[in-house]
């Protein structure tokens, strides 16, 4: 018994020597990363510190963006020390409950503010995507730092990266507003198939806006109508007062006579602005949930094979989808009438000019494929209204000349048509007759 324990002791002594000896070895091949934000850099952050303490939170994401964009080349672990920072500041602004004195302010104080942080820890996640763009910047410990799961997410309590938090935090945020609400709420009645119910989600929301505008739609539709049936007055008028001053002024009368708007075929473009608008803020909110969306080849295989040019999911940037916007929207303008002929060029330029804007706006922006997918829904809603409404009736009329004819209130235009100057008959019409030989 004796032995035994003498034994054991002589053991458990050398397992300690062991272990004394091999604990410094281990702590050399794996050494503790470094601490982060690094205390080295804080001078450099004094400004952007004090607009923080200051709740200037817009010019304390700016500080940090400068000194990110100025020390890229020069100083990259310096630049990405300010990308973390500005994510940080984003991740404590959603995390952190607000103090006392926050309940004590007005409503509209309380909307503002939280606006506002809503605004930095939103760009203080997308400043996180400088960590893929910048080749420099991605090799730094704070690239790596982010992407370990330091940080928690309230809706499972697992660790994440810091983006994930991030987005967890901004969802848990939004999902109070009524268009979240709404959204989620399509989305669930669609099945909540990340296949497709977020895109039909997408298209019953531009089912709902087209529904909305569309007695103001039809009444632009019944001028675009109307000017086609004076087009015969229109050229009578452009005829007899060419070169004359007093035209534009007849014109703009006979549009008051008939009741018609040459402006019209405009009018749809800028009632959609504001929906525009708010649908766009809406998909940014819901933009965490657009992320598992897929649509054809958004998501596919092939997508994560050119992620520059194809979306990997409906919240990223679609190039081909960009581009069959573009598309229905020269569909939308040759079915779009053409007014007057003194309008027409205008009418076509601008349609043009519509859809380069939209179409480099989008590429300058890198819009979501949602947000693109919706508005192509409208183009196309808005395609088959005019077909129906316009293109088809004109059509019909092309096909039946009697129904042209201009009646109600154009009498007066017609009689002053028709009571012009008549032609001064030809010297081959005055010239005298010869006269019958009599018959013999």
């Amino acid at each position: 018994m004796n032995v035994s324990m003498r034994w054991i002791s002589r053991i458990a002594a050398s397992v300690t020597v062991i272990l004394a000896y091999a604990a410094p070895l281990c702590a050399q091949q794996a050494p503790a990363g470094p601490s982060l934000p690094d205390s080295k850099y804080d001078s450099s952050f004094v400004v952007a510190n004090r607009h923080v303490t200051d709740q200037n939170l817009d010019k304390a994401f700016d500080e940090y963006t400068r000194i990110k964009n100025d020390n890229v080349s020069s100083n990259p672990q310096l630049a990405a020390e300010a990308v973390l920072r500005a994510a940080l500041m984003g991740h404590t602004l959603l995390s952190t409950p607000h103090t006392p004195d926050f309940d004590k302010l007005p409503p509209e104080a309380k909307e503002a503010r939280q606006s506002k942080e809503q605004d930095v820890a939103r760009k203080a996640h997308d400043i996180l995507k400088v960590f893929k763009e910048e080749s420099k910047l991605a090799t730094t410990p704070e690239a790596l730092y982010v992407l370990e799961p330091h940080w928690t997410n309230p809706e499972t309590h697992q660790l994440v990266d810091l983006k994930s938090a991030v987005e967890s935090l901004i969802d848990g945020k939004n999902s109070s507003q009524l268009n979240y609400k709404v959204v989620d709420k399509l989305v669930s009645l669609t099945g909540a198939n990340p296949a497709f119910s977020y895109c039909l989600a997408l298209v019953l929301i531009a089912v709902i806006v087209k529904t909305i505008t569309f007695p103001l739609t039809l009444r632009t539709y019944k001028s675009q109508r109307e000017m086609q049936k004076i087009q015969p007055l229109l050229k009578d008028l452009q005829e007899r007062y060419k070169g004359k001053p007093e035209l534009n002024e007849k014109m703009m009368a006979l549009y008051k006579e008939h009741n018609v708007n040459p402006f019209a075929s405009c009018v749809p473009v800028f009632v959609q602005l504001p929906f525009m608008y708010y649908v766009y803020n809406t998909i940014r909110l819901y933009e965490y949930h657009f992320s598992h969306g897929k649509f054809l080849w958004i998501g596919s295989g092939i997508s994560h094979t050119y992620p520059a040019y194809l979306a990997t999911d409906l919240s990223k940037f679609d190039l081909p989808l960009l581009t069959i916007y573009a598309l229905s929207n020269y569909l939308t303008m040759k079915l779009n009438p053409s007014p007057d002929p003194a309008q027409a060029q205008q009418q076509k330029s601008m349609s043009i000019m519509m859809t380069l804007m939209f179409f480099f706006m989008f590429m300058k922006y890198q819009w979501s494929a949602a947000f693109i997918f919706y508005w192509l829904i409208l183009n196309f809603i808005t395609a088959f209204q005019q077909y129906t409404y316009i293109y088809k009736p004109n059509k019909l009329k092309a096909l039946d000349p009697a129904s042209t004819t201009v009646t109600g209130g154009s009498d007066k235009a017609i009689g002053a048509a028709r009571n012009a100057t008549p032609a001064q008959p030809t010297a081959a019409a005055n010239r005298p007759r010869p006269k019958a030989r009599k018959r013999k």
